[in-house]
């Protein structure tokens, strides 16, 4: 293998002991994601209320009902993915089993080669194998890369709701994909 091969980047399940790595990786994607857009006191009280080193292990330590996914660029984690099988649904889908896809990060410079469909592709196989029978997601209405990401997949409007961003409020999207 030559110096410039590049190895493909890997997916495999998070574990109790990437804690620190998804930490990580949640609060530097967080901030490429919201940084031109948000107040930076609320992405900062963001990242500390959820991104703090034991949230994420405390969420690691419980599979069952928060599964994630990291990506590996060799040894550096470029993205995760997060279903949270314990949030409480939005009203138009209480008829439903649903689960929320929580979270899917990937940074910047691994954007386009179709890593955030293989995360998604990832969470949505688990939730087909768990017998949902959606998948929800909750997007800010200024995302519109990850607006129009979603629709891509298959992913349809389907009301909004507030969501507390740190100190402030901003209004999110909630968007399903019916399995």
């Amino acid at each position: 293998m030559s110096d410039t091969a590049k190895v493909p980047v890997q997916v495999r399940p998070g574990t109790k002991e990437d804690a620190k790595i998804i930490a990580k990786l949640a609060t530097e994607t967080l901030r490429e994601a919201f940084a031109e857009h948000e107040n930076s006191a609320d992405t900062e009280a963001y990242i500390t209320q959820y991104f703090h080193k034991l949230s994420v292990q405390s969420e690691l330590a419980d599979p069952k009902n928060h599964p994630f996914w990291i990506a590996l660029d060799g040894e550096e984690a470029v993205g995760y993915a997060k279903l949270n099988r314990k949030t409480e649904k939005p009203r138009n889908l209480k008829g439903f089993r649903a689960v929320e896809l929580q979270r899917l990060y990937v940074y910047e410079k691994n954007k386009g080669a179709d890593l955030e469909k293989q995360l998604l592709e990832l969470a949505l196989q688990q939730a087909r194998e768990d017998k949902f029978q959606a998948v929800f997601v909750s997007v800010w209405e200024k995302n519109e890369q990850a607006l129009n990401f979603y629709a891509e997949m298959g992913f349809e409007r389907f009301g909004w709701h507030y969501f507390l961003f740190g100190f402030g409020r901003q209004r999110d999207f909630w968007m399903v994909k019916y399995l």
